[in-house]
């Protein structure tokens, strides 16, 4: 059984072991219950039907009780299947990850080893290649006079 630390109790599927149990116990000891009714009445040829009735829907009932633990059995393996299948899943998934970045980085430094040797060395751009700036005044620009209106065009007038 796994007990590393992560592991935890998962307490919706012992609620449901616990219920299916039940139902089936509780099935199976209706079922006998009324069974036993039922032979009684006719073992002593009673003729009270309400009894019997009683007797045959608590037999029906006992039925149902047991197919509805033995569907919630089959759920609950389903459901402890598809958690095993999870955590195997997820550990698989961690250590293929692992394994992954291990190999990446092995792969990456064959690739790369001994590279350095072969790196063109930074080499700063001539002074001549990089344009001056300006030297910024103390005084604010003047602003540049505005252009002069244009004069009014005069019609003519042609009469």
């Amino acid at each position: 059984m796994n007990t590393t630390a992560n592991s935890k109790v998962n307490v919706p599927l012992i609620l449901l072991w616990v219920a299916a149990v039940a139902l089936i116990g509780g099935g199976f000891w209706l079922l006998t219950s009324s069974n036993a009714n039922q032979i009684d009445l006719y073992s002593t040829g009673s003729q009270d039907v309400a009894a019997l009735l009683s007797a045959q829907t608590a037999t029906t009932i006992a039925g149902l009780l047991l197919a509805v633990g033995a569907l919630a059995v089959v759920i609950a393996l389903a459901v402890h299947a598809l958690a095993h299948v999870s955590a195997r899943a997820a550990a698989t998934t961690a250590t293929d990850a692992a394994a992954f970045a291990a190999e990446e980085n092995a792969v990456f430094d064959e690739a790369y080893a001994g590279d350095d040797a072969t790196v063109a060395p930074i080499v700063p751009a001539p002074a001549a290649a990089v344009p001056a700036k300006p030297a910024a005044s103390a005084e604010p620009a003047a602003p540049a006079e505005p252009a002069a209106p244009a004069e009014p065009a005069t019609e003519t007038d042609p009469k």
